[in-house]
């Protein structure tokens, strides 16, 4: 599509645009696929309450030039990556505030974006050969533009309705239905590529991806759309049925990505858009059709568990921050617990919606119901080993309460080679972090960040888990990790994960890397990391890492230990080997400066067979001191007194045997 094909379009919709919206009303009642006239009331109360009114004064207080510049602004570039999402999401910023405070000139503003939009001769960028399909962009526009639909009403005459349902058939539907089908047919694709317009976005093979991303987050979009479409269109395109049959088959696999246990092997941030499109769905083919209980479909329940399993207390501004395994970035949004509270009953979905979510997405406002019971996540949620072998323990609730979590388990789209990678947050600081903003593409530096190199986990050679080069973009590796044994006695926490196989492909030297971890809450930590080659004698080395995105982490360093300090914590490590005593040494990830500044800790020993060290990490409020603790090399391993428990620690097993006696 080129800006010559755009601008044709949109003078063809202008002149739509100023005809009057009273040429006659629809002469067909629509389906209610968002929200019933009734539930209008509620959506407006929404909006004044004290979780969702700082997004609506923000949507309301937007100028209508905005939407017009936006439309402007893509008619110009093509860009329907960027600046075509734009128009999607200013439109249904001004649709959601229409339904809240009605305006002729609104009204009049929507009414010719949707002229301009439907003008448009594609909605996505994705090809399969020379056809068009759907996949982010036609699925965002099909759901948003029947969204605001639905708001206008009766305000769209009836030529106008059937010009936008003809374009959601060929634009969204049709282009979705084929990428569905696709990803259920892979035999089928004539070949997955970006169009001209954005063939350099990423620089990647595309064959693979109907499987791909047939099994991850991005089947659910297009199978919502689809759907959501799908039921608009009945009676109105004989192709109707088939696409919704489509997508009712297609979420049956989507939920199957979900484990039993309620957790989502791509992390929060993917379980969000996930459920976020997944449950519009849903709700809308509860609404309007009906027949299908679909929360008894999945473990929703569960899914409640990994949400509050995967926060770790506040970011700064008072968002939810999260264990950010993956590329995942945020918590879900408020929408997500609110509807699965609606068919549970569930009194932690409300405290996760109020508590625990980001109030701003549209469909918050339609979800959302304030007064209903509430209830934090009960005890058995402060220690997790959930069925993805991630390991999830915290002190408590609270902002400044511990959050420690390990990563073991096996592969998935959007991971890092981030196996026995360790996080610790600690009275509000991320004394250890997973580092945000990997790049997505392997041309850029921020690569870098996906690498083993880039955690706070172990070195052979210099080399870490098994990692791809990127030439299919963030899919899964062949990397797995297992935990091998996980035992909670009280406030204390330990396991040990063996991730030999996932680094094995990349050094056949290597026939042992085991961590064992104990957590002892809320402020000691120890580390048990042990290597066996053969072949010849390789280094080993540790990295930890804190947060630097505020640039005021600060690194020191001594003989046997270092100090890694935060605005309000510190953490004080001592390191201990079996062997040679290990170099410790202050460095940072090799990116370009425009990527970021990550500092860390180094530790590495000399050439070996066999490592064995030992890292005691204590943390402390600034202002206060660190716990003490004593440790002391045994025939048969470590022993590590503190005031208040002493550990024998047996490292000649298969897996380390703990001993823990309180004092």
């Amino acid at each position: 599509m080129t800006r010559r094909d755009l601008l044709r379009y949109a003078s063809g919709s202008l002149l739509l645009a100023g005809l009057p919206a009273s040429l006659g009303a629809k002469n067909t009642p629509s389906q209610s696929l968002f929200f019933e006239r009734y539930e209008i009331g509620k959506i407006r109360a929404n909006a004044r309450s004290g979780l969702l009114a700082p997004t609506y004064r923000e949507w309301a207080s937007r100028d209508l030039s905005e939407l017009q510049d936006a439309l402007h602004a893509f008619e110009q570039s093509g860009d329907i990556v960027r600046d075509f999402a734009t128009i999607i999401n200013r439109l249904t910023e001004f649709s959601l505030v229409q339904l809240v405070e009605p305006s002729s000139q609104r009204r009049d503003a929507l009414l010719s974006a949707l002229k301009r939009l439907i003008s448009y001769p594609k909605w996505d960028y994705f090809l399969d050969g020379d056809k068009e399909i759907g996949i982010q962009r036609a699925s965002l526009a099909t759901v948003r533009i029947l969204f605001a639909r639905e708001v206008l009403d009766d305000a769209i005459d009836s030529s106008l309705d059937k010009k936008i349902l003809d374009a959601i058939a060929a634009k969204g539907c049709l282009p979705c239905y084929r990428a569905v089908y696709g990803m259920d047919h892979p035999d089928t694709v004539t070949g997955w590529r970006f169009d001209d317009r954005h063939e350099g976005f990423y620089q990647l093979s595309m064959e693979r991806w109907p499987m791909i991303l047939g099994d991850n987050n991005l089947r659910s979009a297009p199978s919502s759309a689809l759907g959501i479409g799908a039921i608009a269109l009945l009676g109105h395109d004989p192709r109707a049925q088939q696409w919704l049959d489509t997508a009712v088959s297609s979420f049956q696999r989507v939920l199957r990505l979900f484990s039993p246990d309620g957790s989502y092997f791509e992390g929060l941030s993917y379980a969000n858009y996930t459920l976020r499109t997944a449950l519009n769905f849903f709700d809308a083919h509860a609404r309007s059709v009906g027949g299908i209980d679909w929360s008894k479909k999945a473990n929703f329940d569960g899914m409640l568990d990994f949400i509050a399993s995967m926060q770790a207390g506040k970011n700064a501004d008072g968002t939810p921050d999260i264990v950010n395994f993956s590329d995942a970035r945020s918590s879900v949004y408020a929408c997500v617990p609110a509807w699965i509270g609606k068919q549970t009953g569930n009194p932690l979905a409300q405290y996760q919606a109020e508590q625990m979510s980001l109030p701003t997405y549209f469909l918050d406002f339609l979800w959302y119901e304030p007064g209903k019971a509430s209830s934090p996540p009960p005890p058995a949620l402060l220690n997790v080993r959930n069925q993805l072998d991630w390991v999830l323990c915290r002190s408590g609730w609270d902002p400044d309460d511990a959050v420690l979590a390990f990563r073991s388990g096996g592969p998935c789209n959007h991971e890092h080679a981030d196996r026995n990678h360790i996080t610790y947050k600690f009275h509000g600081e991320r004394l250890l972090t997973d580092l945000f903003g990997a790049a997505y593409d392997s041309r850029h530096s921020g690569w870098e960040m996906r690498k083993t190199k880039a955690h706070n986990s172990v070195l052979v050679n210099g080399m870490g888990n098994h990692y791809h080069d990127g030439q299919e973009g963030t899919n899964d590796s062949k990397s797995y990790a297992a935990i091998t044994q996980y035992q909670v006695q009280g406030d204390t926490v330990w396991w040990t994960s063996d991730a030999t196989a996932a680094y094995l492909i990349e050094n056949d030297h290597i026939t042992k890397v085991l961590r064992t971890v104990i957590f002892h809450k809320p402020d000691l930590v120890v580390v048990i990391d042990q290597v066996r080659l053969h072949f010849g004698e390789q280094p080993m080395s540790l990295r930890f890492f804190p947060d630097n995105r505020d640039a005021k982490a600060k690194l020191k360093t001594g003989k046997n230990d270092f100090l890694i300090e935060r605005p309000q914590a510190q953490l004080h490590g001592t390191v201990y080997s079996k062997s040679d005593a290990p170099s410790i040494t202050s460095t940072q990830l090799d990116v370009t400066p425009e990527t970021g500044d990550f500092p860390c800790i180094e530790i590495e020993t000399s050439p070996a067979f066999t490592h064995e060290i030992v890292t005691v990490l204590r943390a402390n409020p600034r202002g206060s001191s660190p716990a003490k603790v004593n440790v002391t090399s045994t025939d048969k391993g470590w022993k590590l007194n503190s005031k208040q428990a002493t550990f024998h620690i047996d490292t000649q097993s298969a897996t380390p045997v703990i001993q823990l006696s309180l004092a």
